[in-house]
């Protein structure tokens, strides 16, 4: 039994030396599918993918204050200083899970981060909507359709510094590691009974 451990152990080793040497396909799977079971990392490619940002003024504007209507100017016009101020958080930030409400419209989110040793939150409005596009006559069926396009709005409002903050949850981790867990050991006792039946055949 001590044996079959260290030849797993060695059989490990070796495979997270694989993984962690240099750019490969099979190390950029292995971290994708990990980050896919990620709270953290899905909202925050949510909002990178956004059809919209919405970069507030984040030293004069409270979150009570915000209205949910954009102008032209919000969505065309954003400041680069915003820009730049998101951009750097959203760095490894993570998901504030008590403030955050996924069950409303717009979905609330609320991230926190350390940045250059200082406590930063961001307060996010999410916005998933159908779009009408434009009216025409479809002759197939012989009546007016409206399209309809799916936009996402992200409106980043209100960035806070040098406050309490939560701490980062690892708790998507340990799925992914219950789940290879759950895979991996029925393969090895299936592997173990396989290997004893070609060594009594061999016999």
């Amino acid at each position: 039994m001590l044996r079959r451990l260290m030849v797993f152990g060695i059989g490990a080793i070796i495979s997270i030396l694989i993984l962690s040497i240099g750019n490969n396909r099979v190390r950029d799977t292995f971290i994708a599918y990990a980050d896919s079971y990620n709270l953290d990392k899905r909202v925050i490619r949510q909002f990178e993918l956004a059809d919209y940002k919405i970069y507030r003024d984040s030293d004069t504007l409270s979150y009570e204050e915000v209205d949910t209507s954009f102008s032209a100017n919000n969505l065309l016009n954003p400041d680069v200083k915003d820009m730049l101020k998101v951009d750097s958080f959203l760095k490894n930030a993570w998901v504030n899970r008590k403030m955050s409400d996924r069950e409303s419209y717009p979905q609330i989110f609320v991230l926190d981060n350390v940045v250059g040793n200082q406590n930063q939150r961001l307060h996010c409005r999410y916005y998933d909507m159908e779009k009408r596009e434009k009216t025409r006559y479809d002759e197939l069926e012989k009546k007016w359709v409206t399209e309809l396009k799916r936009v996402s709005i992200v409106d980043y409002i209100k960035l806070e510094k040098d406050i309490p903050i939560s701490s980062r949850s690892y708790v998507s981790y340990l799925y992914v590691l219950g789940i290879f867990l759950l895979i991996m050991i029925p393969v090895i006792f299936f592997c173990r009974r396989l290997i004893r039946k070609i060594g009594l055949k061999d016999e």
